[in-house]
């Protein structure tokens, strides 16, 4: 999410503005980089939060993705309509929200809170490699892509990282967020009863109303 949607960088009460960008930084990099004055309360905040930021590292890198996982599309919720959005055809959005779709999700052993994912679209069809790192990246593709909005390849803006997510067993999703041709979609990923949860929220750029769309997959 971009940290200026959330920001008020005006100045209140016609004050003059103090800040004119604002961006999402880790708290050791703030420590380490603000004004050596104002330094101190940084650092008692940096201790005080230790604790919790340990939890919370642990929670994400437990998470149980690993395996190989299949869509169950008799329980899609709003899927085709988030196709329509993105401007499929009736008869292709039917048949994208039925089609055969297989994940292998593998954790990364260096780096334990991102993954790679191999996607499986069906019988002939080539399987695609994805890589979910931490943070803000760019990501190139070929050929068609129903959820980035080409026909013929191009990159899109993505960024990944967790959230507490109340109805996970852990209390943690994964989230990535795309910036598209069509719009932004910010895509959650959480367990519940040891199904894989997929929760699409999706917004045109022609609208101001998000569809939500969630798909199910169970393990193979």
């Amino acid at each position: 999410m971009n940290p200026e949607l959330v920001c008020n960088l005006q100045g209140l009460g016609g004050e003059k503005p103090e800040f004119s960008a604002v961006q999402w930084k880790s708290l050791d990099w703030v420590v380490n980089n603000v004004w050596e004055k104002k330094r101190e309360p940084y650092k008692v905040l940096q201790g005080a939060c230790m604790p919790l930021l340990k939890e919370w590292n642990e929670k994400c890198i437990s998470q149980e993705f690993s395996g190989k996982w299949s869509r169950d599309f008799t329980r899609n919720v709003n899927v085709e309509e988030s196709l329509l959005a993105r401007g499929l055809s009736q008869e292709n959005a039917t048949k994208q929200a039925t089609k055969a779709y297989l994940q292998q999700w593998k954790q990364d052993k260096e780096k334990p809170r991102e993954w790679i994912v191999t996607t499986e679209k069906g019988p002939g069809q080539p399987s695609r490699e994805l890589r979910y790192p931490m943070g803000e990246f760019t990501e190139s593709y070929e050929g068609e892509s129903t959820i980035f909005g080409s026909s013929i390849g191009g990159s899109v803006k993505r960024c990944c990282f967790y959230l507490a997510e109340e109805k996970s067993d852990s209390g943690v999703a994964h989230v990535t967020v795309s910036y598209t041709a069509k719009g932004t979609e910010e895509s959650l990923r959480y367990l519940k009863n040891d199904e894989l949860i997929l929760k699409r929220s999706f917004l045109p750029l022609s609208s101001t109303d998000k569809i939500i769309s969630t798909e199910v997959f169970i393990r193979c």
